[in-house]
């Protein structure tokens, strides 16, 4: 594979020679720009390294946070159709839809804090 590095920066990659891209060892088809950084004009990859783990973690967490924030919106939807249509969900302990929502709402919420 060939890159272009300016200014301690990845600006570009090719499969082919290409101008005055540098060659360097790596898969094209396999190439992901995330795991490497350009150090003292090297391309170099930081996919072991704390600051990379931490990233993706970061990413990862924004992600699953993002997914419950939209589950609790769905749900808010439901509660509030459980308040205007009163209802019991289970009889055998009398239960109210309401009831139900709310407390998977904070099984939700709690979710989310501990993220």
């Amino acid at each position: 594979m060939y890159v272009e590095i300016k200014e301690n920066k990845l600006l570009s990659w090719c499969e082919k020679p290409y101008l005055d891209y540098e060659y360097v060892d790596i898969g094209y088809e396999t190439f992901d720009p995330e795991k490497y950084s350009v150090i003292g004009g090297v391309l170099t990859d930081i996919s072991e390294t704390e600051d990379y783990k931490t990233k993706i973690s970061d990413r990862e967490k924004a992600a699953k946070k993002a997914e419950l924030q939209l589950q609790l919106d769905e749900l808010d939807k439901k509660r509030v159709r459980a308040i205007s249509e009163p209802a019991l969900r289970e009889e055998q302990n009398g239960q109210t839809w309401l009831e139900y929502y709310t407390e998977q709402i904070m099984a939700i919420r709690e979710q989310i804090a501990a993220l």
